[in-house]
């Protein structure tokens, strides 16, 4: 989330002084996470909740968060 965050920021920053810009970015990067790492993310992982996420999901969401990074900041 962070991460995604920091590299809106960097294309398009906000001033400090706008509560609801900064709202309004924080919740469509909170919705844009939930899609990706649900993209991502097998389905045995998400229907069954007292699975441990192995390494391999977790790199899994860290690549496609790099990867939207990348987008964001068109590098």
């Amino acid at each position: 989330m962070t991460t995604l965050l920091l590299a809106y920021d960097l294309v398009d920053p906000i001033p400090g002084d706008s509560p609801e810009a900064i709202e309004t970015r924080r919740t469509q990067t909170e919705q844009e996470v939930r899609e990706f790492t649900l993209a991502v993310v097998p389905d045995m992982y998400l229907n069954d909740p007292n699975l441990d996420w192995p390494p391999e999901v977790m790199m899994a969401i860290t690549r496609a968060t790099f990867d939207r990074v990348n987008q964001i900041t068109g590098k």
